[in-house]
């Protein structure tokens, strides 16, 4: 029996495979203020080590936009959770690449999803009798 090539080392694998990593950079990017303020969009390009448990405890940036987009993009690398098996009994660190894109288009509708408003109504024993009610509005913009 032939061995495949790729079987010798089992690469980490993100929960979902590469849409569920896309979905998950789409719905966790905050683009950064200093950013949208200047227009900036393009990719970052970054490099990272994922350890035996799946965690990911190294990130560099190969090549970066500034303007707060590196940051932003180390700290969604940092928040990945892979599964990985164990290759031959051994401990390995596994080195992977990524680029993540920042476009604008997709920053405002970021934007407009990002503000919350919670309301609610306080009755306390006496407001039963006839007293008055305390009725408070929240706004919350991210």
């Amino acid at each position: 029996m032939k061995r495949k090539r790729n079987d010798f080392i089992n690469q980490p694998t993100f929960p979902g495979g590469l849409k569920a990593m896309r979905l998950f950079i789409q719905q966790n990017l905050v683009y950064p203020k200093a950013a949208l303020d200047a227009k900036i969009q393009g990719k970052v390009y970054l490099k990272y080590v994922v350890d035996s448990k799946g965690d990911v405890i190294e990130t560099k940036v190969i090549h970066g936009l500034g303007h707060g987009c590196d940051k932003e993009a180390i700290r969604i690398v940092k928040l990945f959770k892979f599964n990985v098996k164990q290759t031959r009994g051994l401990k390995l660190k596994h080195n992977k690449h990524i680029k993540i894109h920042f476009n604008l288009a997709q920053a405002g509708q970021q934007k407009a999803k990002s503000i919350s408003q919670i309301s609610y109504t306080t009755v306390t024993k006496e407001s039963r009798k006839g007293g008055s009610q305390r009725s408070y509005d929240y706004k919350i913009e991210l």
